[in-house]
C-alpha cells in the first residue's frame, strides 16, 4: 500500500532507485519528467511502467498528477479509481479528485468534495468552479479567502492572474505576474502568465521569450508553440516562426491552427500550389476558421481559379468583413468573375479609406 506522503518525497525516491529493471527506470524517467514540468514525457513514462505492471502504485500516481496537469480530469479520474482499487492513499486526493472533476465539468460534484477543505488549494478549486458557473463575484471572493488561507497559494495566484490577464486586465493581473515570477520564476506556470502580460503590454521581445522558455520545458506544449509564432510574427522573425510551425505540424497534424499556420508559411514563400493541397486537403476542418478558409480562397485566386476563389471567400467575408486583406481578395475574385458592381462596393471602402493603398485604388478603377 502507497503511504501518506507527499509528491516531492516520491519523486526524490524514485530518482534515487537503484534499479535496473524497465519498470523503475520508467518511474524514474516519468517522476524526473513531472519534476521538470515536461508532462508529455511524464505521461509516456508513466504508462510504459504501467504496461510493464498496470497495478504499479507510484506509476499510477505519476500518472494521474500528469493528467491533471494537462487537463484530462476525465483521464485522471479512471486512474485515481485504479489507485483506489489497489487500496492506496494520497494526502491529497480529494483535491486531486476535486479537480480532476471540474476539468471533466462536473462542478457541483467538485464543490461536494471540498465542502471540509480550507486550504488556499480548496479555495482556488472554489474560485475555478465558481468562474465556470460565471458566478464572478463568488470567484473573486473565493481568490481572496484563498490568499488568507494556509499551504501554498501558488497556483491560487497564477489562476488568479490568469483570470484577469483572459479580461485584459493587466494593471489587475501585474502584481500577481510579479509575486509568481518571485515565488517560482522557472515555473511552467509563471512563465505563461508572464508572456501574456507582455502581449497585453506588446512587449512582443518578452513575451517570446517566455514561450520559449516553456518549450524549453515541455517542447510539444500546443499553447506555448502558439503563443511563441504569434510572438515571432509579431516581430518579423519568420526565421524563427519556420521551425516552431514545423514542430507543431509534426505533433498536432490535424490541429487547425497548425495547418492554417503550416500554410501561411507556404504562402509567404509564394508556394501556392502547396497552400491549396493543403488547406484542400483539410477542407472540412478549415470550414469554420475563417483565416484559414480566407487563405484557401487567395491561394486558389493566386493559382487562377476564381470561381472557386469567390466561393470561399464570400462566406468568410461575410463573417469578418473588416480584415483588409480578405477584402482585398474578394474584391479581385470578384473582378475575375465578373462581377464588377459588386467588386466596387467591396474594395470602394477600403480605396476610399484612410489605410487604402495603390492596389486597392487601381482595383477600385478597374470596377468602374
Amino acid at each position: 500500500m502507497m503511504t501518506n506522503r507527499p509528491f516531492a518525497a516520491l519523486s526524490m525516491a524514485l530518482l534515487l532507485a537503484a534499479c535496473d529493471a524497465p519498470e523503475a527506470e520508467q518511474k524514474v524517467d516519468a517522476a524526473a519528467a513531472f519534476a521538470e514540468q515536461d508532462y508529455f514525457a511524464a505521461r509516456d513514462a508513466a504508462q510504459q511502467a504501467l504496461r510493464d505492471n498496470p497495478e504499479d502504485a507510484e506509476a499510477l500516481e505519476i500518472l494521474a498528477r500528469t493528467q491533471i496537469a494537462m487537463g484530462q480530469g476525465g483521464d485522471a479520474l479512471l486512474t485515481l479509481d485504479r489507485l483506489a482499487n489497489l487500496k492506496a492513499s494520497l494526502p491529497d486526493e480529494t483535491l486531486l479528485r476535486a479537480e480532476a472533476r471540474l476539468q471533466a465539468g462536473d462542478t457541483r460534484e467538485a464543490l461536494e468534495m471540498l465542502a471540509n477543505e480550507q486550504s488556499a488549494e480548496a479555495w482556488r478549486l472554489r474560485a475555478l468552479a465558481a468562474g465556470q458557473g460565471g458566478d464572478e463575484a463568488q470567484m473573486l471572493a473565493d481568490f481572496a479567502k484563498g490568499r488568507a488561507a494556509a499551504g501554498d497559494k501558488f497556483k491560487l495566484i497564477v489562476a488568479e492572474a490568469s483570470y484577469y490577464l483572459e479580461q485584459g486586465d493587466a494593471e489587475a493581473a501585474r502584481p500577481l505576474v510579479a509575486q509568481a515570477q518571485k515565488q517560482a520564476p522557472e515555473r511552467v506556470e509563471t512563465l505563461f502568465v508572464t508572456a501574456r502580460l507582455a502581449q497585453l503590454d506588446e512587449d512582443s521581445e518578452l513575451a517570446s521569450r517566455a514561450y520559449l522558455g516553456i518549450l524549453e520545458i515541455t517542447p510539444l506544449d500546443r499553447p506555448a508553440l502558439l503563443g511563441a509564432i504569434t510572438a515571432m510574427g509579431n516581430l518579423g522573425r519568420i526565421d524563427l516562426l519556420r521551425p516552431l510551425v514545423a514542430r507543431g505540424i509534426e505533433a498536432y497534424p490535424n490541429d487547425v491552427e497548425f495547418i492554417f499556420l503550416d500554410a501561411r508559411v507556404k504562402a509567404e514563400d509564394g508556394e501556392w500550389e502547396a497552400v491549396r493541397d493543403e488547406l484542400q486537403k483539410h477542407e472540412s476542418a478549415i470550414a469554420g476558421h475563417p483565416d484559414a478558409r480566407g487563405l484557401y480562397g487567395k491561394a486558389l485566386l493566386e493559382l487562377g481559379q476564381g470561381e472557386l476563389a469567390r466561393a470561399q471567400l464570400a462566406p468568410v467575408f461575410r463573417v469578418v468583413p473588416d480584415d483588409p486583406d480578405l477584402r482585398r481578395s474578394y474584391a479581385k475574385a470578384l473582378l475575375d468573375t465578373g462581377d464588377r458592381e459588386e467588386a466596387r462596393r467591396v474594395i470602394e471602402p477600403l480605396a476610399n479609406g484612410p489605410d487604402g493603398t495603390a492596389e486597392d485604388r487601381s482595383l477600385l478603377a478597374s470596377a468602374r
